[in-house]
């Protein structure tokens, strides 16, 4: 529900929804926190922040390619979680006064709620924020990255790392690899739903199965991780996602994904970054393009849907050609439809990442923007679909906080 109110010179728009409560007032300062208390994000003057379940804040300003992305520091991010505190506590005590006015009736069972959350908000300051960050810490290893359209998704993790955190250009997973046990991945579970509570509605996109590449687990194994998501998290009708390699994609049959969606799997992510194979080996990525086509066309057979990762700037000037005329090869066998996905990721040159290093001792010359725009429109004018094809999107790394 969306209620209006002023107060003094004020005016305020409160929605009030089953996963979250947002308060903007006079236009200029929103923000919005889950049902658990839990600050979500604020936009004041222009500028947004994003605070994680993590801990972590993300601040971002401007728009477009203009657009700034910051991690404040400690005591800055202390700060924005604090005035958010401050912002509810004055909003809850605006609510009690005789200067208050709903701009139309509002039942006091309503506003009842609306306070009471409120309230919960208001005390949400950073002291909290950072004991919740710890609680989380307690329950996962860091999420390294999700696709976009997973950001509101409940992360629960069967494996933690990947599986070869081979890829120069990634920097995300430090903790080895290990796949839990079904036990283990059950009690993990649980420990989500507890550490979450309320806070769970927020998370109501559907079930994305970490970490880097969960779909790479046996069968043996993979099959009760998803009975426990059946049981416990009502995963067919909410629906499961997950990340695969192209070479380990290969090694389950259509059938086994399609039993795999009978249990709730609806759309496997690939990373293909290149259909060009010199490019995969200079970036150390196993396998081939071949075998991201494979991976994909089986899944499709078992009427999954897929998302294809592709990416833009990789391998610089040396590899663009091959880049794009094999991209483009590689995604035209995969009969993708428009109920899948391709993400267009620019190349981020992480600093404590390989890939730097190595495109500097090769004398591999970046693309310019420019360069990287027409890439991107090349591969896109390149692609044919049957029929409806995919629904294109861009995937920047420097977005993603959980």
């Amino acid at each position: 529900m969306v209620l209006r109110a002023t107060h003094a010179s004020s005016s305020f728009i409160i929605s009030f929804k089953p996963h979250s409560l947002a308060v903007s007032r006079d236009a200029t300062h929103v923000v919005s926190w889950d049902l658990g208390g839990r600050l979500y994000s604020v936009y004041r003057d222009d500028v947004t922040w994003r605070r994680g379940l993590s801990g972590d804040v993300l601040e971002k300003r401007g728009s477009g390619a203009s657009r700034s992305r910051t991690w404040p520091t400690p005591a800055r991010a202390d700060a924005v979680v604090d005035g958010a505190a401050t912002f509810a506590r004055e909003t809850a005590d605006a609510i009690t006064t005789p200067a208050w006015r709903w701009s139309a009736p509002v039942e006091p069972v309503v506003a009842q709620l609306v306070l009471s959350h409120l309230q919960l908000c208001a005390q949400f300051g950073a002291a909290q924020a950072r004991g919740d960050a710890g609680r989380f810490a307690a329950v996962y290893r860091p999420v390294g990255i999700l696709p976009p359209d997973q950001y509101l998704s409940l992360v629960v993790q069967a494996t933690v790392g990947c599986s070869f955190n081979t890829c120069t250009f990634c920097d995300f997973y430090h903790d080895g690899y290990r796949v839990k046990s079904p036990d283990q991945f059950r009690a993990h579970v649980e420990e989500v739903r507890r550490y979450l509570g309320a806070s769970i509605s927020l998370r109501s996109r559907g079930i994305f199965l970490g970490a880097a590449n969960a779909m790479a687990v046996p069968m043996a194994t993979l099959v009760p991780v998803f009975e426990t998501l059946v049981e416990e998290l009502d995963a067919i009708p909410r629906g499961v996602c997950a990340f695969v390699d192209g070479f380990t994609g290969t090694k389950k049959t259509a059938g086994q994904y399609r039993m795999l969606s009978h249990l709730g799997l609806r759309r496997v992510y690939i990373g293909l970054e290149s259909g060009h194979d010199p490019l995969l080996a200079f970036i150390r990525k196993p396998g081939l393009a071949a075998d991201a086509v494979e991976t994909v066309c089986r899944i499709k057979d078992a009427g999954v849907q897929v998302g294809v990762i592709v990416m833009t700037g990789l391998g610089g000037e040396r590899f663009a050609a091959g880049h794009v005329t094999d991209t483009v090869e590689a995604v035209n066998q995969m009969r993708l439809g428009e109920k899948d996905l391709i993400y267009l990721s620019d190349l981020v040159e992480v600093a404590s990442a390989a890939y730097p290093r190595i495109a500097e001792r090769e004398a591999i010359h970046a693309l310019s923007p420019e360069a990287r725009r027409a890439q991107r429109e090349a591969i896109r004018a390149g692609l044919r679909f049957g029929g409806p094809g995919p629904r294109f999107a861009t995937y920047d790394i420097r977005e993603f906080v959980y």
